[in-house]
């Protein structure tokens, strides 16, 4: 063996460990223990933070509605009486009268959780003042689909898109001289006919005439 390869240092590749000291390994160590209290620290701070926001309205849509209270200011400055059936298990999410439109053509309009859960929105306007083009941009130019009858009514049935790219259902028909849409997105035929039933049958004999009380928001618009 020469001198140079008697002098060369040994490498890990000679099979030599490297050693470290003590306090070279508690360096080393530091950055991952105090990463460790820190995300225990955030943590704990986080969990009593949570713990105490309220919880979230698991059912937004459940708003509260003084429907006679409002059915009776619309039933007031429209020319019909307002659809405002209860149904049980339904909930109202908001009900107004809508006026002064652009096209002179003011509506009635009301919206409602179905018993299965979903919604259901209604518009009712004068039937003497409607006409094909208001439908069509009521119903946001859908295409005709089908036909119904409930409770002595033909209902048009027509589906479209919303902006979401729902697939949206629309139930057109003339109750008491009243032109009625319902609509909603993804709401099963029955919800459609019960609520239509239910106004077939309210119109008949209204019953939205209490008188307003002095604390409620009478929703005219």
């Amino acid at each position: 063996m020469s001198a140079a390869e008697q002098q060369a240092p040994a490498t890990v590749a000679d099979g030599v460990k490297p050693q470290i000291t003590p306090k070279q390994a508690q360096r080393i160590n530091a950055p991952v223990r105090n990463m460790i209290i820190s995300m225990v620290v955030l943590v704990a701070c986080i969990v009593p933070v949570l713990w105490l926001m309220p919880q979230p309205n698991k059912d937004p849509y459940q708003a509260e509605v003084d429907l006679p209270k409002v059915a009776y200011e619309a039933g007031e400055a429209s020319s019909f009486a307002v659809a405002a059936p209860e149904l049980k298990g339904w909930h109202y999410n908001f009900a107004r009268w809508n006026s002064n439109q652009a096209d002179k053509i003011n509506y009635w309009e009301t919206g409602q959780i179905t018993g299965s859960d979903h919604f259901i929105t209604l518009k009712q306007a004068d039937a003497s003042k409607t006409n094909d083009s208001w439908i069509a941009q009521q119903t946001n130019n859908a295409a005709p689909h089908a036909g119904e009858s409930v409770s002595g009514i033909n209902w048009d049935v027509r589906t479209g898109q919303n902006d979401k790219d729902e697939t949206v259902t629309y139930y057109i028909g003339e109750v008491s001289g009243t032109t009625v849409i319902m609509y909603g997105s993804d709401v099963p035929g029955t919800d459609f006919a019960q609520l239509a039933d239910a106004v077939v049958n309210y119109q008949k004999q209204p019953t939205a005439t209490a008188s307003p009380t002095s604390t409620s928001d009478t929703g005219i618009h």
